[in-house]
């Protein structure tokens, strides 16, 4: 599979956007909060928030084996199989397909005939900033609610699952192109 430019994911969010199909196809959604959360769009703190967020709560829904194996290499850093931005669209926007994605152009984004020649820095006008809301404030509670959970099973012996799993639970994620 041919590695797209950032020039080239920035084209697709544009025109997906334009098109009216990336908030119904989850694929659409997923290619355009992709390439919303690019480093130069988003705030570099606002990333590492989410890809915290992210990762805690992706531990909290692994499997008993799938915490030995974790416990085994020591708590290393979640290793990710795809970039980071496609880790944090994904889930963000709840897809379920697997990543990384295939920025093959849909068929409506092909153009017919000769290429145009890109244009550097022609998505600036159209791609703003990209806004992260609440995701430090969610951080900073998911992180008092663990180290709460985890003081009680010091004191108590007993583990929680199930209320970190409802936690887990209450937790949204949304993404939006206004």
């Amino acid at each position: 599979m041919k590695i797209q430019t950032r020039a080239e994911k920035h084209y697709i969010m544009i025109k997906l956007i334009k098109s009216g199909r990336s908030l119904n196809e989850a694929n659409a959604m997923m290619k355009a909060a992709s390439a919303g959360l690019f480093p130069i769009n988003a705030q570099s703190g606002d990333l590492q928030d989410l890809q915290s967020l992210e990762g805690g709560l992706h531990r909290i829904r692994q499997t008993r084996n799938d915490a030995k194996k974790l416990m085994k290499i020591k708590f290393a850093p979640r290793k990710l199989n795809a970039p980071r931005e496609e880790v944090l669209a994904k889930w963000a926007t709840g897809y379920k397909g697997k990543v990384p994605l295939n920025w093959k152009r849909d068929g409506n984004l092909i153009r017919r005939g000769r290429p145009n020649k890109p244009k550097p820095g022609s998505s600036r006008k159209v791609i703003r900033q990209t806004r992260v809301i609440g995701a430090k404030k969610v951080l900073k509670d998911f992180r008092a609610l663990v180290n709460t959970l985890q003081a009680l099973q010091r004191k108590h012996g007993k583990g929680n699952t199930r209320g970190l799993q409802k936690a887990y639970r209450s937790i949204r994620s949304q993404v939006s192109a206004k």
